[in-house]
């Protein structure tokens, strides 16, 4: 009779299966494999070589600040002596007259207004330049030397003061953005440089500078780009000017210098360069 707790015998090859069980665990064991999810070490992390840092060889040189320099304050232009209209209406002074009492007019200019061989003065322009609803003067004179001179006068109790005198590079022209009196000089072969005054309840001051491409390389993206770029270069003989102006010897064109409306055409789109790819990290293996 066998009872719950009776003892039975031993199975017959049980030993021989359990230890070629546990050798084939042994062997998964060793050849890395396990269940999904798991870490297993994949052996040493190769190294990574990185690029080299600037290395300073002196510290910076202790310079002393660079001062600023402090603004020019001009005096306001004063009326023309000896010079008056007989109402409100600018278009009744003599121009001839108005430029030979100027004492900022130059010695050349003068020589042109007494008549002499490619001189000339060209015939007076009329603009709202200050915005109080009245013309003011704009005339230009060609002298014998090739150079260009732009005077614009505004009238004030009767009596006209100077509010820009300008001398210009070779071939200028100019033209009128409502208020804005804008100067076109070329300064090369294929760029011309546009320059914009604007009254500053003072005078026509000195705004804004800009190149723009002429000629065949204006289609050309980014030649040259636009924007505020440095003086162009100006011989050493002076002409009384605002607080920053162009000047620059030259002769003007057969168009008169100042025309009504803006210029059409804008000035190209530089494209920009890609930057060159960064090389990868190189590996050691």
């Amino acid at each position: 009779m066998r009872t719950w707790l009776s003892r039975t015998a031993p199975v017959r090859g049980l030993l021989p299966a359990v230890l070629a069980v546990l050798a084939v665990l042994a062997v998964l064991e060793l050849s890395g494999c396990t269940s999904a999810g798991q870490l297993q070490d994949a052996g040493r992390t190769r190294q990574v070589t990185s690029w080299p840092s600037p290395q300073v060889l002196w510290p910076a040189a202790d310079v002393s600040p660079v001062p600023t320099p402090s603004a020019t304050v001009q005096p306001p232009p004063v009326p023309v002596p000896g010079v008056s209209s007989p109402g409100d209406d600018i278009r009744a002074v003599d121009v001839l007259a108005l430029l030979e009492k100027d004492p900022a007019v130059r010695t050349e200019e003068r020589e042109a207004l007494a008549g002499c061989p490619g001189c000339s003065v060209r015939p007076p322009q009329y603009r709202d330049l200050t915005g109080d609803g009245r013309d003011e003067l704009l005339t230009a004179v060609l002298t014998a030397d090739r150079s260009a001179f732009l005077h614009v006068y505004t009238l004030d109790a009767r009596r006209p003061v100077p509010i820009l005198a300008l001398q210009t590079l070779p071939g200028f022209s100019a033209d009128t953005v409502g208020a804005d009196l804008l100067v076109h000089e070329p300064t090369s072969e294929v760029t011309e440089t546009n320059s914009t005054y604007r009254w500053d309840t003072v005078r026509l001051a000195f705004d804004t500078r800009q190149i723009r491409a002429t000629g065949p390389a204006a289609d050309v993206p980014g030649c040259p780009p636009s924007g505020p770029t440095a003086e162009p270069a100006r011989p050493s003989s002076g002409v009384a000017t605002p607080a920053v102006s162009g000047a620059g010897a030259g002769a003007g064109t057969g168009a008169s210098p100042v025309a009504g409306g803006a210029r059409p055409g804008t000035a190209p789109v530089a494209t920009a360069v890609p930057a060159a790819p960064q090389p990868s990290a190189a590996r050691r293996p």
